[in-house]
């Protein structure tokens, strides 16, 4: 047995298992965080959304109806409640840049409400997918990260043809701002666009790097000091004792010295194996010192009368 060997190994062992811990508890406090920031955004994005749906339900319910009283002639984008929706939280996002409400549509009216690209896949998913009712995920924008939630705006309602179907059937007014093109051949049931709500969450990502951080460093200090008593303890009860067991066991095996101290601390199955030693030296001393008593006891007057190089005659029987 090699001492060293077993030191070592016991201090492998010990890193480890830190170090496994370590990761495993920096890494699930990580994902549980972020697990949480993406639920306190996502439970922000609803309340918004929430807002801008009664934003729209006002205009509808109490700006159009009066609004549609003036001159036919004229057209008001007040009257239109995605119009309203989208201007407040246009000025919300004049503070709050990451903060933004959009109604993208494929073939929209205005042609501020042109899909992105990324917003044009979000609502082809929805069209895919008629049973799809909601969006969510995080993704990239500029320097930030944004949460973003989206719903199908899908035509249920037979009035909204009355814009959107042909420009025949369309106010002349609306026709001659926005031209015979856009916002026109919607169908019933059709999803055309999408009610897409962003929130930031790049402070929050940022706040949960740093938590976790504090959390390695606290672990790391931690571990390192149990990982000192720990070695110092088992270097203590363990590994020195284990090199005495080791040295005395050598030297009875090689026929040395029987007297070489044994420990009398450490674990007490240690204890226990050093009192078993003990037993065999002092088992193997007297049987050794017996074999040394039969091999310098005297010869019989047979032995001492024989020459050298003659054959020992019989010695009388009793």
């Amino acid at each position: 047995m090699q001492v060293p060997g077993v030191r070592r190994t016991v201090r492998r062992i010990l890193l480890s298992v830190f170090l496994v811990s370590l990761v495993a508890g920096v890494g699930g406090f990580y994902l549980l965080l972020q697990d949480r920031a993406l639920r306190q955004a996502a439970a922000e994005a609803r309340i918004l959304l929430t807002s801008a749906l009664a934003i729209r339900g006002y205009t509808a319910e109490n700006i159009f109806p009066k609004l549609s009283r003036l001159p036919a002639g004229e057209f008001h984008e007040e009257t239109v409640p995605s119009f309203a929706a989208q201007t407040v939280f246009r000025t919300v996002a004049r503070s709050y840049h990451a903060y933004t409400y959009r109604e993208p549509a494929l073939n929209p009216t205005a042609p501020a409400d042109r899909a992105t690209p990324f917003e044009v896949e979000l609502i082809q998913r929805f069209r895919a997918d008629r049973g799809l009712e909601e969006l969510s995920g995080v993704r990239a924008a500029e320097a930030d990260r944004l949460f973003y939630l989206a719903r199908p705006i899908r035509i249920t309602k037979e009035g909204c043809l009355a814009c959107h179907s042909t420009p025949e059937r369309a106010p002349p007014a609306m026709v001659a701002r926005y031209g015979p093109t856009a916002g026109f051949g919607w169908q019933l049931d059709e999803v055309v666009g999408a009610q897409v709500l962003t929130v930031p969450v790049t402070e929050a990502m940022k706040g949960s790097l740093e938590l976790v951080g504090i959390l390695g460093l606290g672990l790391a200090l931690v571990f390192a000091a149990a990982y000192l008593a720990l070695a110092l303890s088992l270097d203590g009860m363990v590994v020195r004792p284990l090199q005495a067991l080791a040295r005395a066991a050598a030297a009875a095996s090689h026929g040395g010295d029987l007297r070489q101290p044994l420990p009398r601390a450490g674990a007490g199955e240690l204890r226990a194996l050093a009192e078993a030693i003990e037993r065999l030296r002092t088992s193997l001393g007297k049987a050794m010192a017996e074999l040394r008593a039969e091999e310098a006891g005297p010869r019989s007057p047979a032995r001492r009368a024989a020459a050298p190089g003659q054959p020992i005659p019989a010695e009388p029987a009793e």
